[in-house]
Formats: structure tokens, C-alpha cells, sequence
């Protein structure tokens, strides 16, 4: 069974790496389902090129197409907070029914979002025009090194995660470049016709970096239909309630693998 299952690859968020899923990585291997994961070119790199673009490439080129064209497996995108631009964005035109026509066997069957970034994408805005242009509270911008700063991630990013974990999770984070909320947005794929009913959005209730209202917001702003889950925990969940998490992810996962 394994051997035929979609392969969930876990884009982190900004600031955030691998290693901050690794436990929820662990519990998705443990109930079967193959996972990859790597570092975004953004995070820890401040060079002009860490555009959004440039990572959403990056998860296309290095993350999707080797899975979909060489392992011939099937994908379905977990995207977290940031990560949701370039990770729909690099899922553009690799839906069933695109990639069958091109005579592909393999696809990208779902995206999950968890407090996901959803711009649509495509017409020269930034990510941060998804905050009115200003920059969240907690974020501090150093143009001279091209990156934003967060002098404590904690408050935002790991307010309701274990004391422990949360020391962690501080100490592994990286510093993602300035470019990558200012640069364009490429196109978003959540709204195309081959994700129809294929994208789900998970609500984090207790969020301090992306308020439950805020999310709302934008997910109405988008006139989509998404398949909506909510859970009770802050930004990080993968690190909060990992287990509640899992849950709600093989749910979904199993969804859009059986369609």
C-alpha cells in the first residue's frame, strides 16, 4: 500500500526549516504516507535573487517535478504560513487533468494550507500587501542585509508550544530575505479548475502571527470554495498539537487521494 501512496511534501515556512516538522513528518511516515521536505532558498540566504518567485521555482524544480516525473509518484502540498504562495504557485498547470493531458501519470492531487500566505498572485503584488503593505508587528526590516528580523519568535510563532520545544524551535529558526515578502507574488494555482474541491485550508484559532479573523478574511477575499478545518492552537501546530494536526491531515490527505 505504501508504495502507491501520494508522496506529502511539507514546504516550511519563512524562517522556519525541516527540522521544525520533523516530529509531524515522523507521525505522517509512522501512519504511512511518504514525506519529503527541504529549506527554502529565502530562508537564511540574503541575497537580492531570494525572491518569491525564486522560491516558488525552487519547490517546482526540486521538490515537485522530481517526485511527479522521476519517482512517478503522485504529491499532495502541506503548506504552512508562508509558504502557501510559492508552494501553489509552483503547482501551476501540474493538476490530474493538465498533467494527463501532456500524457503524465502522475499529479498533484491536493493542497493543504496551515495559516497559510494565499495570495492569488500574478499581478506585481507582494506578500505583504496581504498586511495593507506594513509588516506585521513582530517583523523587523534590515534592508542593508536584504532580511527580516524577528527578535522573538516566540510570542508569535510558538505562544501555546511546550516551554522546551518552543526554546528549540527559537534556536533552529533562520532569518528569511526581504525580497521574498517584496518581490512579486507569481500565479497561484489554488484557483485554477484542476484544484476544484482539491484545497483545503486548515484554521489555527489561537494564532498570534496570523489571526483566526485574518485568515477568514482572506479566505473569503479569494471567492473560492475551500474545505475548512479548524484547530485550536497558535501558528505552529506542528509543534503545539502535532497529533490533532496529523489527524486532520491523513482526513485530508485520504480525500483527495481517493478522488
Amino acid at each position: 500500500m505504501a508504495a502507491s501512496r501520494p508522496v506529502i511534501i511539507v514546504v516550511p515556512g519563512a524562517s522556519q526549516s525541516p527540522s521544525h516538522y520533523a516530529y509531524l513528518i515522523h507521525l505522517l511516515q509512522s501512519q504511512g504516507w511518504p514525506t519529503q521536505s527541504a529549506l527554502l532558498p529565502s530562508t537564511g540566504t540574503y541575497g537580492k535573487d531570494s525572491t518569491a518567485e525564486n522560491d516558488a521555482e525552487f519547490i517546482r524544480t526540486h521538490m515537485l517535478l522530481p517526485v511527479l516525473d522521476f519517482e512517478k509518484h503522485n504529491v499532495i502540498l502541506l503548506l504552512h504560513s508562508y509558504s502557501g504562495m510559492p508552494g501553489s504557485a509552483a503547482a501551476l498547470g501540474l493538476g490530474k487533468a493538465e498533467r494527463a493531458s501532456k500524457g503524465k501519470s502522475t499529479a498533484v492531487l491536493g493542497q493543504i494550507f496551515v495559516s497559510a500566505m494565499i495570495p492569488k498572485g500574478g499581478d506585481g503584488q507582494p506578500i505583504i500587501s496581504l498586511f495593507g503593505n506594513q509588516m506585521p508587528p513582530h517583523i523587523v526590516v534590515d534592508e542593508a542585509e536584504n532580511m527580516l528580523r524577528c527578535p522573538d519568535p516566540k510570542p508569535p510563532l510558538y505562544n501555546d508550544v511546550p516551554k522546551d520545544v518552543a526554546g528549540v524551535a527559537v534556536l533552529s529558526c533562520m532569518n528569511p530575505s526581504l525580497s521574498s515578502w517584496t518581490s512579486p507574488c507569481p500565479p497561484a494555482s489554488w484557483d485554477r479548475k484542476d484544484f476544484q474541491g482539491r484545497c483545503a485550508f486548515i484554521r489555527t484559532k489561537k494564532d498570534q502571527c496570523f489571526p483566526y479573523d485574518m485568515q477568514n478574511m482572506i479566505i473569503q477575499g479569494t471567492g473560492q470554495e475551500w474545505i475548512l478545518r479548524d484547530i485550536d492552537t497558535g501558528h505552529c501546530p506542528n509543534l503545539s498539537q502535532p497529533e490533532k494536526l496529523l489527524d486532520l491531515i491523513v482526513e485530508l490527505a485520504a480525500k483527495f487521494e481517493a478522488m
